[in-house]
């Protein structure tokens, strides 16, 4: 089903209060993003009103020097859901729409002012997320540089009329929030580490408790760059592929058929890639990971923490 949000013109100064936009942005061993995040937020053509990084120590974070806009830091404990949970706790009450971008990815100039607009026309909307141009984490890695190049090209694009699918999760690099629709909803902390499947689990959680729509916006542009530093261990994430499908299933977050579907499809890609492994994947500690968590299935021990301590 495709959407068509109503234009820019709603935003008329004498009759529109413009809502105020948090970004969150849990980051873990890539000090040298930082710069690139803050340039990137700050050449958005609507500005957000409060960048977040939540990080597990100060030299995750790395310099902000220069940076023109106003940024917040928060250290604790690390694990991707558990940082973007503090995120949220230390969102101000002003605060109307939160943004959760991953700290490799590059979102095109127009994105946080097509995320207020599809807010503000589209009231039964609560969550987003834009279209992912390039996704190094499913392939090659791209450098900063190269996905400034990309999405640079692609903003050439007309924005308008805006033009939105219906879906059932949102994809965790880039989505936006209500903040009213997500009240007393966290990230699942047991989904340790990475937090393989996260985000399908916080997105669908807001569906099944009937708050509102989730949809995407083909003209929010980006590019995940899928930079191998702070990543964990190949064994840990092949666990969680497995161990994180079954436990949403267990859940009821996920289907029967989809839990099935995900853990397959991780083995069979690991087990091809392993043959000629990419330099920057552990493509064989991921398929030793993925045959611990079967394993596991087998005698009833899988669960998503034990992936923190193997």
């Amino acid at each position: 089903m495709t959407i068509h949000a109503d234009p820019p013109a709603l935003f008329n100064a004498s009759r529109y209060r413009p809502p105020r936009i948090a970004v969150i942005v849990a980051t873990k061993g890539r000090p040298a993003a930082t710069p690139w995040v803050l340039a990137l937020l700050a050449r958005q053509t609507v500005r957000p009103d409060l960048v977040i990084f939540s990080a597990s120590q100060e030299a995750d974070v790395g310099a902000c020097e220069g940076e023109t806009l106003t940024v917040r830091r928060l250290y604790g404990p690390p694990g991707l859901p558990t940082q973007r949970n503090r995120g949220i706790d230390a969102l101000p009450p002003e605060i109307d729409y939160v943004v959760f971008f991953d700290d490799d990815f590059a979102p095109g100039r127009h994105w946080i002012e097509q995320c207020r607009q599809v807010f503000h026309s589209q009231r039964a909307v609560i969550g987003l997320s834009g279209r992912t141009l390039r996704d190094g984490a499913a392939g090659r890695p791209v450098s900063w540089s190269e996905a400034f190049d990309i999405v640079g090209r692609a903003e050439d694009e007309a924005v308008e009329p805006v033009s939105l699918d219906a879906c059932n999760s949102l994809y965790g690099c880039n989505m936006a929030y209500r903040v009213d629709a997500i009240r007393g909803v966290r990230f699942d902390e047991r989904l340790v580490l990475y937090g393989w499947l996260e985000d399908q689990d916080f997105s669908r959680r807001l569906v099944v408790a009937d708050r509102g729509e989730l949809v995407r916006c083909h003209q929010m542009l980006g590019v995940h760059l899928g930079l191998s530093g702070g990543r964990v261990s190949g064994r840990k994430f092949g666990y969680s592929q497995v161990a994180n499908a079954i436990y949403l299933y267990r859940k009821g977050v996920l289907s029967r058929k989809e839990a099935a579907s995900n853990i397959f499809r991780a083995i069979s890609v690991n087990f091809v890639k392993s043959m000629k492994p990419e330099p920057h994947l552990d493509r064989r500690g991921r398929l030793i990971g993925n045959f611990i968590g079967v394993a596991e299935i087998c005698s009833g021990s899988v669960n998503p923490e034990r992936a923190a301590r193997l």
